[in-house]
């Protein structure tokens, strides 16, 4: 690969990212592992420049919520669901963000990101009520399955932009 094809680069990190984070499948906890692969998607959406502005804030916000989560969090029982929850949708937020950048707006994939938002939502509804554990952890698998079409995308775009150049 070309290492001055910025964008092929950018496509092929936060794809890499995307699957690592649907394999990890943690809907209860982050790990390093996650923190490191969000720091790998935002090393990308720094690569693409001005246009994935609204990205990297995301990504950044993300970022710091996950660090957080991972340190001692101290406070009431229900802050660190609410912080995984809004970590997960700024997560989902950068999924919607790159398929537009990538240039997948079209027909099945413009609609993905609001399937990948259903399951997502079941997931943080269903994460604050002790007796619907099973129904979130379903969801979040169901969630990771969309990580995985994400990454597929990107990858596609990856070669695709690698080709052109």
């Amino acid at each position: 690969m070309d290492k001055r094809n910025r964008p092929a680069l950018a496509y092929l990190l936060v794809g890499v990212a995307s699957a690592g984070r649907a394999m990890l499948a943690m809907p209860d906890a982050v790990a390093l592992q996650e923190v490191s692969l969000t720091v790998l998607a935002l090393v990308g959406y720094l690569l693409l420049g001005r246009r994935a502005l609204p990205v990297l804030a995301c990504g950044t916000v993300q970022l710091v919520l996950e660090l957080v989560l991972c340190g001692t969090l101290t406070g009431p029982a229900w802050l660190a669901p609410l912080l995984r929850a809004a970590a997960l949708w700024l997560l989902w937020a950068t999924v919607a963000q790159m398929v537009k950048i990538a240039g997948y707006t079209d027909g099945k994939n413009a609609k993905m990101p609001l399937a990948a938002a259903v399951p997502l939502a079941v997931y943080c509804i269903a994460h604050f009520f002790a007796g619907m554990a099973t129904a979130a952890s379903f969801a979040f698998i169901v969630f990771s399955i969309t990580l995985l079409w994400y990454a597929v995308l990107l990858l596609r775009a990856y070669n695709t932009t690698r080709v052109k150049k």
